[in-house]
């Protein structure tokens, strides 16, 4: 049998506890993005005039809303985004500062700052051109280390652009695919010539392909190709035709696709009086929207290059 042992039961007396001293801080575990759109709105309209002597292009409204509201909206979904580069001719700058007066607090209120570049242009004999202005911006911003858009500002895009924006690592370049069955648009267009989900030629001139997908002024691209830009104008690369520079693009380095659903309307470019009063027909009368989010995403590879 153990013996018992007796213990005293006098109490102890109460720990003191010291409050915990805060942790250091410590960096982030991953860098964190620094996601640009620049957008391209320094052209003068001139198919689009006389609407276009007083109001800019992308400022014109459809539905009540400034064509250049919608994109805008669909970017406040883009997590990764930090700021907005707009270029603009010297001649409508006022009125795009203006614009952006009214846009900024919305932007701000989602963490998106919002900038108006004017390129000093003051006539259309004198404008850059799409990859003249890209040009201009990043000589302004510099390269963004996680890539960027790089849009237009004259389309409305009749789908949710945030699953393609939001799956976009910066590793590689995008652009999307979209099926034009009008082959009088087609010839206006960059016609893009695939393999699976990788652009292999990107067409200007279209006659004799029989793909019928086009690629918008709207592209994801990463730092690397960023930097070709200013090369490929010193090289004497045509500044007007954003396709010459993909096509360059599409041969030195991987440009991806996403083909979206073989349904027409999912873009509205309005680059004409003609193009303009289809666009508010068809925006008055028909769904904002004409694909999911769901519907989008499925068009995506299962993981982003």
């Amino acid at each position: 049998m153990v013996p018992s042992t007796t213990r005293s039961l006098t109490p102890s007396p109460p720990l003191k506890l010291e409050s915990p001293k805060p942790l250091p801080s410590l960096p982030h575990p991953f860098p964190l993005p620094t996601v640009k759109a620049f957008l391209l709105c320094a052209g003068f309209g001139t198919r689009m005039r006389p609407l276009t002597e007083d109001t800019p292009k992308s400022l014109v409204h459809v539905a009540g809303h400034p064509l250049l509201d919608y994109l805008t909206d669909e970017l406040t979904a883009w997590t990764a985004l930090d700021s907005i580069h707009v270029a603009v001719n010297h001649q409508d700058a006022p009125a795009f500062h203006d614009w952006a007066t009214d846009r900024r607090p919305e932007l701000e209120a989602e963490g998106i700052a919002l900038h108006i570049h004017d390129d000093g242009v003051q006539t259309p004999e004198d404008q850059l051109g799409s990859v003249g202005d890209l040009g201009f911006l990043l000589d302004q911003v510099g390269v963004p280390s996680d890539g960027a858009l790089v849009s237009g500002g004259d389309s409305l895009y009749r789908f949710p652009l945030a699953p393609i924006l939001n799956a976009y690592t910066g590793a590689t370049n995008r652009g999307l695919a979209l099926h034009e069955p009008d082959p009088e648009r087609r010839a206006h267009s960059s016609v893009l010539e695939l393999d699976g989900h990788v652009v292999t030629e990107v067409l200007d001139d279209p006659t004799g392909s029989r793909s019928t997908r086009i690629c918008p002024s709207w592209l994801l691209l990463s730092p690397d190709a960023l930097d070709t830009v200013r090369p490929y104008l010193d090289d004497d690369g045509p500044p007007d035709t954003l396709g010459v520079f993909l096509n360059r693009l599409a041969r030195t380095q991987t440009l991806h696709a996403t083909p979206l659903p073989k349904q027409k309307d999912l873009r509205l470019h309005c680059n004409t009086l003609d193009d303009l009063e289809r666009a508010r027909r068809i925006v008055r009368s028909e769904p904002r929207h004409v694909l999911d989010p769901e519907t989008v995403e499925n068009c995506l590879p299962l993981r982003e290059p």
